[in-house]
C-alpha cells in the first residue's frame, strides 16, 4: 500500500552519507528554526550537520 503522493525530495549528507526527505528534515530537525520556509540549508536528522542545498539549474 502506498501513502503520500507528493513528490519526495531526497538529501545525502556530505558528512555521515544519510539520505533523507528534506521535509522530513525541516519537520523534525529544523523545528525551532524560525526561516525553516525559505532556507537555502539542510541539516541532516541523523548527525546534525548544517549545510547549503545545490540547486539544480
Amino acid at each position: 500500500m502506498k501513502r503520500g503522493g507528493g513528490r519526495r525530495n531526497l538529501v545525502t549528507c556530505p558528512k555521515c552519507g544519510a539520505v533523507y526527505d528534506l521535509g522530513y528534515s525541516r519537520t523534525f530537525a529544523c523545528g525551532g528554526c524560525p526561516s525553516n520556509v525559505s532556507c537555502s540549508y539542510s541539516k541532516c536528522p541523523q548527525c546534525g550537520h548544517e549545510f547549503p542545498l545545490r540547486r539544480s539549474l
